[in-house]
């Protein structure tokens, strides 16, 4: 194997920089927990393939990329270098059959990311390294990038203010639209006064025991990869079943209304305590998180049917919970999940297991 010529050149400095800038749009995607405007990319990175031990597949990329523009004078360097461009095509291709076959899903970021990982892997032995500047450039767009993402969808996801969206209860008074700008969000006295005459008696209690004037108000999708990676970490949590937890509330859109009411009809069928409940069917999050966030309805159904057989019979308990709750709903101020509205009115949806658990 021949090591990558010294020259630097244009067209590898092209392609490492879209591979660059491509990691760091993805990363803050996933770091700052908001949506892509193009469709696909949200439940792709952040499905559990998109992430080792909680870091970002995007961010561990970038030495990769950067190593394509470090100036080569001994001939290891030029093999690390062509070894790194190597491993990021391998890695592309993975993941796009990963993207295609498994999540059967699109993220058009994604695919950018890895037909220039291929190309890099071509051009980097015929035509020489990046230039050394690249990775200074990037750098300084990196926060620019960051903050323009930050701009554009603030915690997205899912609207429970949508058009469409109802229950089958009367109609309550909806948020303000001074709730829904990308300022802190907040509740006034009358809205929680509102809210914990509404939530207290339909929120589950699958955190935690609730204390009716601590416990925040979680709002949550089984649609929302986020959403489901900080339930399954709090479950996880050593304190999980002896700490007080939120009052939880499930928002789903109506297209996604049947796969909700049948994951909340599982959690239903088992016996025990709601802890004990929520934690049962949580274990196994990893065979239906694929089926959840792609809305694969047959397949989630198949995977229900076969953990939890007798699911069915609570279906009707399941639909009756979600209209009660899609009525305490129409007072919370978000308009994304998942959201956390504490109890002294602030609200945010940058949410951890460490906010939602207290003694």
């Amino acid at each position: 194997m021949s090591t990558p010529p010294p020259r630097s050149s244009y067209v590898t400095t092209v392609l490492a920089g879209i591979g660059m800038l491509a990691c760091v749009y993805l990363a803050a995607l996933k770091l700052l927990n908001i949506p892509c405007p193009l469709t696909g990319c949200w439940s792709i990175i952040n499905s559990r393939y998109g992430s080792i031990y909680g870091i970002p597949l995007p961010l561990m990329a970038i030495p990769l990329w950067v190593a394509l523009a470090y100036p080569v004078t001994r001939a290891w360097e030029g093999y690390v270098q062509l070894g790194s461009a190597l491993f990021l095509a391998v890695g592309g291709l993975v993941l796009m059959g990963i993207q295609f076959f498994v999540l059967k899903g699109f993220c058009p970021f994604c695919t950018l990311h890895a037909a220039a990982a291929v190309l890099v892997a071509i051009f980097l032995p015929l035509r020489g390294r990046a230039h050394p500047w690249l990775p200074s450039l990037i750098l300084a767009l990196a926060l620019p990038v960051f903050l323009s993402v930050k701009e554009l969808a603030e915690a997205r996801v899912q609207s429970w203010d949508a058009p469409g969206y109802s229950s089958a209860l009367p109609m309550i008074p909806k948020a303000t639209n001074a709730a829904k700008t990308g300022k802190p969000v907040s509740a006034s006295v009358s809205t929680m006064i509102s809210l914990q005459a509404n939530v207290d008696g339909v929120a589950f209690s699958w955190l935690g025991d609730i204390d009716v004037e601590q416990s925040p108000i979680l709002v949550v999708s089984f649609q929302c990869p986020h959403c489901l990676d900080l339930l399954a970490r709090t479950v996880a949590q050593p304190h999980f079943g002896s700490f007080k937890g939120p009052k939880v509330l499930l928002f789903s859109s109506p297209e996604n209304l049947a796969d909700t009411s049948a994951l909340l009809a599982a959690i239903l069928s088992q016996p025990g305590t709601p802890q004990e409940q929520f934690n049962a069917v949580f274990k196994q999050l990893g065979v239906l998180f694929s089926p959840l966030v792609t809305s694969d309805s047959k397949e989630l159904r198949s995977r229900l049917g076969t953990l939890f057989p007798h699911y069915t019979d609570k279906l009707k308990d399941a639909r009756l919970l979600l209209d009660s709750q899609a009525a305490a709903l129409r007072y919370v101020p978000g308009r994304g999940t998942p959201f956390l509205l504490q109890a002294d009115g602030s609200g945010k949806y940058d949410v951890s297991p460490s906010d939602l658990l207290f003694p």
